[in-house]
């Protein structure tokens, strides 16, 4: 096994803090994500370019919307109309979408007495956000065991999938006296705007166990997955499952080779993106044998069949949680260094589906507790959105970025930063 620091170890060995709430706002002045009330907002956009965000205050999710790129928000409405605990970090956050017709989807794990376990929780608004449905549980098993770390996205063919590791199966097997090492995935699928979900469908067994999953659509509407796996040998690398929530099982491609052999939970999921040109764009974090510590990037030029020699992003074991989006042929990646005083958020750029990349940008920089970055598209632009106690929420337009040719430049300490600690 590859000798991994203490620091590292001990930052796996937990999930991300983010913000600390305080004491709940009174629930008729909650507009946007507020430090230090709020955690782990996430944002969408609907067909219009509205941006609309889900975050977590104490028992509540909350969504709100901004027609500013989030400078001011609307009063936010809570999901559900009696609170329940929130099973909530960086990489188990509340999702939200919409579909084309406009109406917003949210789901999210609702944590259960029992360690570790928890139930995949599903709503959805049809009147612009004014309210929510009545919540209904997707994991079908009726059992009190694990269900996190949901995944929600919506086909451009309008199928709703949400994805989830669960460990139903893991259950099954310690009450048989079976060996049975990590936890599956599922997913339901609902053709119907979210009325009504199909029964829970295995994706893959043997999985790690808590990490987030990464769903991304091809030319012909169809899901790819992308998440960590439990290979031979108990190596925690990542692999892509496509065609998920057809009736055939899905057809599998391992993505990495890091050799990353750890009995532990990492707590860092990977990122998939495919463009245009139907290129499949994969980042993620390990600490592999062969690999070393750090977040790396990988393309596939054939359908996510192969992929290249992953390239190291950012600064070694200090780089974590990136992410990778795009619009046409453009391409994003961002992640986070964390060296224990503050947090940076560093992006790279490609105008022509990952053949060149840009030199390192830093967007911006916030305490040691800040959240995970995500980004988001209207369909014209895409954004960073981040939050940090120091900052707030942020959402950042990537027009800025130089989008071309050199790759990896050393960071020069006196470049522009978008977004400060104040």
């Amino acid at each position: 096994m590859r000798a991994v620091s203490s620091a590292l170890l001990a930052f796996l060995s937990i999930a991300p803090a983010s913000i600390a709430p305080a004491e709940d706002r009174p629930r008729g002045e909650v507009r946007g994500p507020e430090a230090p009330f709020s955690s782990f907002p996430t944002p969408a956009f609907d067909v219009t370019g509205r941006l609309w965000v889900a975050f977590v205050e104490g028992d509540f999710i909350y969504v709100t919307s901004s027609d500013d790129g989030g400078r001011t928000f609307a009063l936010a409405v809570p999901v559900t109309r009696e609170g329940e605990k929130i099973d909530a970090n960086g990489e188990g956050r509340p999702k939200i979408a919409a579909t084309k017709d406009g109406t917003l989807l949210v789901s999210w794990t609702k944590k259960l007495e029992k360690p570790y376990s928890g139930l995949i929780r599903f709503s959805r608004s049809t009147d612009g956000g004014k309210s929510f449905t009545p919540p209904v549980t997707l994991n079908d098993d009726g059992l009190e065991t694990g269900h996190r770390f949901d995944a929600l996205a919506v086909a451009p063919t309008g199928e709703i999938l949400v994805a989830w590791i669960d460990k139903r199966d893991l259950e099954r097997a310690m009450a048989e006296g079976k060996p049975y090492i990590g936890a599956a995935i599922y997913v339901a699928v609902s053709r119907d705007g979210g009325r009504r979900f199909e029964p829970n469908r295995k994706v893959k067994d043997n999985v790690c166990e808590c990490c987030r999953l990464s769903f991304a659509f091809d030319e012909n509407g169809e899901a790819s997955l992308l998440f960590r796996d439990v290979v031979e040998g108990g190596i925690r690398d990542h692999v892509l499952a496509k065609r998920v929530g057809k009736s055939e099982p899905p057809a599998i491609h391992r993505v990495s080779f890091d050799e990353w052999k750890i009995d532990a939970c990492p707590h860092h999921g990977p990122s998939l993106f495919i463009d245009s040109r139907g290129r499949y764009h994969a980042a993620w974090f390990t600490a592999g044998e062969r690999s070393g510590t750090g977040s790396f990037y990988a393309l596939s030029t054939d359908g996510g069949t192969t992929f290249t020699r992953p390239v190291a992003l950012g600064e070694g074991e200090h780089a974590t949680h990136p992410f990778v989006f795009g619009l046409g042929s453009s391409v994003y990646l961002v992640w986070m260094e964390v060296d224990g005083r503050e947090s940076v958020v560093r992006m790279e750029a490609s105008a022509d589906g990952g053949d060149s990349w840009s030199a390192p940008a830093t967007l911006a920089r916030g305490g040691p507790g800040a959240d995970h970055p995500l980004l988001a598209s209207d369909g014209e632009e895409v954004f960073l959105s981040w939050f940090s106690k120091e900052t707030g929420y942020v959402l950042l337009p990537l027009s800025k970025a130089t989008l071309g040719s050199s790759r990896r430049a050393p960071l020069d300490e006196d470049e522009d930063v978008l977004v400060a600690l104040p």
